[in-house]
C-alpha cells in the first residue's frame, strides 16, 4: 500500500488527505525501531526526540542520520545535544547518532519497525521538524509505504546510514560552531519585526506604569510546561519544548494595570522589536501567554537563556539557570497612550 499524506491545513481540507501524524501516533506507542535519514535537525526536534525515548523507557531503539549540519554547521546548543542523545541511546543500547562528513545528505526518510515487520516508512518534503510534530507552518506532503514496500524504504535507509554516516562520537570532533541566532522570533506566524525606527519610537513611549513577574522554576509548569503531560492523556503526544505559561500572582504589584482575560489580546513589544499579541486567561486571569501560539513567548525568554549558555537544549529551567541567566524578571512596561506594553527581561 502507498498513500500520498499531506499536513492538515484548513486550505486544502478538501483533499481529504491523511498527515504523517495519522500513522505515527500509533507507531510511537508500538514500534520497537525508529530509523531516520534527515538533512537538518532543529532544536526542537531534538529536545522532541530526546522526550520520545525517555517516555518509551528503553523500549523504542533509534537510528538518527543527520545528513547536513556536520558539514553545513551546527551551533554548538545543537552539537552538545545530539552528542548527549547519541551517548545516552549507546549507553543503554537503544540506538545511536550519526552525521555525515563525507557528503552532505538532504533526503527526509522514516522507517518504524515492529520486531522484523515494518509498520510503516515515510519519504516525502517533511524534514525532522514537521514528522515529529514541532513544526507545522508548511504543508509538506509524503509518499507512506507498508510492508514489503516499506521494508524496501527501511533497507535503504539503513544502507545510506552505513554509506554516508559515521557515530557522532567517533567523527572528528567539531571546533567551529555557526552561530546562535539572535533574531529568535524571525519566521514566526503573528510576529511582527519592526524597523530600527519604529522599534526606538515605540521604545520612547514608555510610562511610569510597569508590571514586574517574578520568574518561576516549577518542574511541570511556568516556563518547564513541556515537561507536563501531553496533549493527549495516556499516550506519547506533541509537545513544543518553547511553549510556556507564566502563572501571575494575584498579589503581584500593580497587578490592578495589568490586562485580565475579559480585556482579550493586547500587544507587546519587545526590547529587541518584535511586535505580537500576549493574553492573560484561565483563573483570576493568572496565566500570562503569547496569543495564537504558545511558542512565541517561550522562544523569545528560553532563547535568551540558551544563547548566553544558561540553559541546555531540552534541559528543564532551574534557580541555577535564572543564576547563571542573570535575569529573573519579565518587566512589562505600559505605553503612555495604552496602545502596548513593552516588555524586556531584567
Amino acid at each position: 500500500m502507498m498513500d500520498l499524506l499531506l499536513t492538515k491545513n484548513p486550505i486544502i481540507n478538501s483533499l481529504r488527505a491523511k498527515s504523517i501524524n495519522d500513522y505515527t501516533s500509533k507507531y510511537f506507542e508500538t514500534a520497537t525501531q525508529l530509523n531516520i535519514a534527515t538533512g537538518f535537525i532543529s532544536n526542537e526536534s531534538i529536545a522532541e526526540l530526546k522526550r520520545l525515548v525517555e517516555y518509551r523507557e528503553r523500549s523504542l531503539n533509534l537510528s538518527l542520520f543527520i545528513g547536513m549540519n556536520y558539514i553545513d554547521g551546527f551551533t554548538k546548543l545543537q552539537y552538545d545535544a545530539v552528542k548527549e542523545l547519541g551517548a545516552n541511546l549507546l549507553a543503554n543500547g537503544i540506538g545511536n547518532v550519526y552525521v555525515s562528513p563525507k557528503a552532505l545528505f538532504h533526503g527526509k526518510m522514516y522507517s518504524f519497525l515492529k520486531g522484523d515487520q515494518c509498520l510503516g516508512a515515510f519519504v516525502g518534503s517533511s524534514n525532522l521538524g514537521s514528522f515529529i510534530g514541532t513544526s507545522q507552518n508548511l504543508i509538506e506532503s509524503d509518499i507512506f509505504f507498508e510492508a514489503d514496500c516499506g521494508m524496501q524504504v527501511h533497507n535503504r535507509i539503513v544502507e545510506i546510514t552505513n554509506i554516508l554516516g559515521e557515530p557522532i562520537s567517533q567523527a572528528k570532533p567539531i571546533e567551529n560552531f555557526k552561530e546562535p541566532t539572535t533574531a529568535l522570533l524571525d519566521g514566526f506566524e503573528y510576529v511582527k519585526k519592526l524597523s530600527n525606527d519604529d522599534k526606538a519610537k515605540c521604545l520612547l513611549k514608555a510610562s511610569q506604569n510597569v508590571v514586574r513577574i517574578p520568574l518561576k522554576t516549577e518542574e511541570k509548569s511556568n516556563l518547564n510546561a513541556y515537561f507536563g503531560a501531553g496533549k493527549v492523556k495516556g499516550r506519547f503526544s506533541r509537545r513544543d519544548y518553547y511553549e510556556v505559561e507564566i502563572i501571575i500572582s494575584t498579589k503581584l504589584p500593580n497587578r490592578s494595570i495589568f490586562p485580565v482575560s475579559d480585556d482579550g489580546n493586547f500587544t507587546v513589544i519587545t526590547g529587541d522589536g518584535y511586535m505580537f499579541e500576549c493574553a492573560c486567561q484561565g483563573t483570576n486571569s493568572k496565566n500570562f501567554r503569547s496569543a495564537h501560539d504558545l511558542k512565541i513567548l517561550g522562544r523569545w525568554i528560553k532563547g535568551q537563556m540558551e544563547n548566553s549558555g544558561a540553559l541546555k537544549l531540552g534541559e528543564k529551567v532551574t534557580e541555577e539557570t535564572l543564576r547563571r541567566f542573570g535575569k529573573s524578571t519579565l518587566v512589562l512596561t505600559q505605553s503612555i497612550d495604552k496602545d502596548f506594553w513593552i516588555l524586556t527581561l531584567e
